[in-house]
């Protein structure tokens, strides 16, 4: 099997930084389904480069990975001596949770997976299978480097060149860079100065980060005093034998709707979907007051803007759902959707500390079990805002599916947005004990419903509850 070499300067073993952290304590929670963190990323080389053949494309490709030590990040144990990373395979050398601390080793060889399409167009589903092949198994986090990569080869030129992200090593803006940088080296082009982690690393241990971060775990202490214990509080029916089920929406109406009313109240899209997202939470019997924690890309520093690493945190939105119409829920949605973005970076370990205090105060767990993840990187579409008659005209391509279920995941309800042209889709993971599948399932479709109801008038709030109650369980 062909390999790619990264290579770079080693790293002294330091800390995790408060973004790794927070999802190293993701993966203790929900392995060994860890694998449902990792970041997949398909590119089709451009017209330029090609005919690409397979030789060329993996220098390029390993210039591209070699740029970025993140990718060479060792997770070993904490107290371990540099350059002593366990021997093996073996994943329990780091157990997923464990005290742990990181290490940038000098060079990792990376395995490439080659297969061959019959023609362009199966290069397509032919990367996506082998994506999501890459992608099906947890990391070694003590031994593998945290890339996996792919070739598809038509006639034996590269067609599509596919990753596999270890979610410690980057979050999916940097996922999105990486690709970046990937294409223009497949160009013999080379990427802005990529940026150093380990700057990250001191910055969150100075007594300026210390300072950030305690004011910030101060307003999630005084927040999570005065919520409700949990959103979703009402088990609906026993859990499906895989328990928690996933639901794309994928609708072109949606994010015309969202871009719409986006414009008309001088908003985002992201806080139109957030606002969105937490009426039907308070529908579902969450009360007057919805608390969703949202995910936060800390990247609003210009030198963290091309930096490969993982530095998204979440940040926790709250909104007054107690109003009349949803079109009073957006400009009140997009100051807290900016207190969120405020409250989004901060030491992980201490904010766990500090609201295990918050639940044992009030002899009950405490925790909103509701996420919400605009994976989107461009907010806005250019153009003219969208007119409620071509809102109505994209109702008829609206589709919803299953995908895989999941086993364990941290969360009752997550939300993930992504983008496909005008289409948005709207991904909906959910405890099938909280959310039964038809109730998941209206749960999407009333929220479309909502925000394309708002652009050509009134969509009362009152309404929601008998959209999910009348959802079969």
């Amino acid at each position: 099997m062909p390999t790619v070499a990264v290579r770079g300067a080693p790293g002294a073993a330091a800390p995790l930084t408060w973004g790794q952290y927070a999802i190293w304590a993701a993966i203790g929670r929900t392995a060994p389904n860890d694998h449902y963190f990792n970041l997949t990323r398909v590119l089709t080389p451009p017209d330029r480069c090609r005919p690409l053949d397979p030789d060329t494309a993996l220098d390029r490709i390993g210039t591209a990975l070699s740029r970025h030590p993140a990718l060479r990040t060792r997770i070993v144990p904490a107290g371990t001596a540099p350059g002593r990373a366990p021997a093996g395979t073996d994943r329990s050398a780091v157990p997923p949770g464990s005290a742990v601390q990181q290490e940038i080793v000098a060079e990792a060889d990376v395995a490439v997976r080659t297969v061959a399409a019959a023609d362009e167009a199966t290069a397509g589903s032919a990367a996506t299978d082998l994506v999501e092949e890459l992608a099906a198994t947890a990391f070694d986090y003590g031994t593998e480097a945290p890339v996996r990569v792919g070739l598809v080869l038509v006639d034996g030129a590269v067609a599509r060149v596919v990753l596999a992200l270890c979610h410690l090593a980057t979050d999916g803006h940097g996922a999105d860079i990486l690709l970046r940088d990937l294409r223009l080296a497949l160009l013999g082009r080379t990427g802005p100065p990529p940026g150093d982690p380990g700057t990250v690393v001191a910055e969150e241990t100075s007594a300026a980060g210390r300072d950030r971060s305690d004011g910030v775990v101060d307003t999630w202490r005084d927040a999570y005093r005065a919520l409700p214990p949990s959103m979703f509080p009402t088990p609906r029916a026993e859990p499906q034998p895989v328990r928690w089920w996933v639901g794309r929406l994928t609708s072109p109406a949606l994010g015309l709707a969202a871009a719409a009313l986006a414009a008309r109240h001088r908003t985002s899209v992201s806080s139109v979907l957030l606002a969105a997202t937490a009426a039907m939470v308070s529908a579902d019997g969450a009360g007057d007051r919805a608390a969703v924690l949202t995910i936060v890309g800390n990247r609003f520093d210009p030198s963290r803007r091309d930096l490969v690493a993982t530095l998204s945190q979440e940040g926790l939105f709250t909104l007054d759902t107690s109003a009349a119409d949803f079109a009073d829920l957006l400009r009140p949605a997009w100051r807290e959707s900016l207190r969120a973005y405020r409250s989004g970076y901060y030491d992980q370990l201490a904010l766990d500390a500090a609201l295990a205090q918050v639940s044992a105060e009030r002899g009950e767990q405490v925790h909103p079990m509701c996420c919400f993840n605009d994976m989107r990187l461009v907010d806005l579409p250019p153009g003219p805002a969208p007119t409620a008659e071509q809102v109505r005209a994209a109702r008829a391509a609206t589709v919803f599916t299953w995908a895989a279920p999941q086993p364990l995941v941290g969360c009752r309800f997550c939300a993930h947005v992504t983008a496909a042209g005008p289409a948005l889709t709207y991904q909906v993971t959910g405890d099938t004990r909280y959310l039964p599948p038809q109730r998941l399932r209206a749960f999407a479709l009333g929220l479309e419903e909502l925000v394309v109801a708002a652009v050509a008038g009134p969509a009362p709030l009152a309404a929601l509850p008998a959209r999910l109650g009348g959802a079969a369980a």
